[in-house]
């Protein structure tokens, strides 16, 4: 099955769609509201003008990056969300309205961090409009877990470390907190 997910504060060094290709994961787009500084719009053009294959096939680019929500919108189009992630966010709430709306009611939340990270708790990730539609997925029903978000929290989890996003240091990652939307 095609799954789309959508990863939010994605830093300078963004995630790859093959990376999860194992999972099912087909679209992968990268939102991260960083400046507007003109090394930030050059970054986010040529990541944007990658191609998804070898071959130059026509299809979604190997990476997609935005920097504005506007943008992130029209290019997800009529696409639904099966995964919203986050890794180490700082700052903010990962799922609002916005995300929310590109959200299907059975859809995940994902969000990666260390205990020293208070953004990554179902108060802090999500806003107060949002935060009843999710239901966090503790131990018992992490045992049903489909075999795709254990891959991605997987891989994530032990081959992806925040430094990778955030280019001043490293941040090790050692929770992801998972949520599904539940209406």
């Amino acid at each position: 099955m095609p799954r789309t997910v959508l990863n939010i504060a994605a830093g300078y060094i963004p995630l790859f769609a093959s990376d999860f290709d194992r999972c099912g994961v087909t679209r992968l787009i990268n939102f991260d509201p960083l400046d507007q500084s003109e090394a930030t719009l050059a970054l986010q053009a040529a990541l944007n003008c990658l191609v998804g294959d070898v071959q130059n096939v026509q299809g979604p680019a190997e990476v997609e990056y935005f920097t504005a929500r506007q943008d992130t919108i029209q290019a997800i189009g009529n696409d639904r969300i099966d995964l919203t992630m986050s890794v180490s966010p700082y700052g903010f709430a990962v799922v609002d309205e916005w995300n929310d709306a590109l959200m299907n009611v059975g859809s995940y939340v994902m969000v990666f961090g260390n205990q020293a990270n208070t953004f990554i708790t179902q108060d802090r990730a999500f806003t107060v409009a949002v935060r009843n539609k999710y239901q966090e997925l503790t131990e018992g029903l992490v045992d049903g877990l489909e075999d795709w978000l254990g891959e991605i929290a997987s891989h994530v989890l032990w081959g992806y470390s925040s430094y990778r996003t955030a280019l001043n240091g490293n941040t090790a990652l050692q929770l992801c907190n998972i949520f599904k939307k539940i209406q």
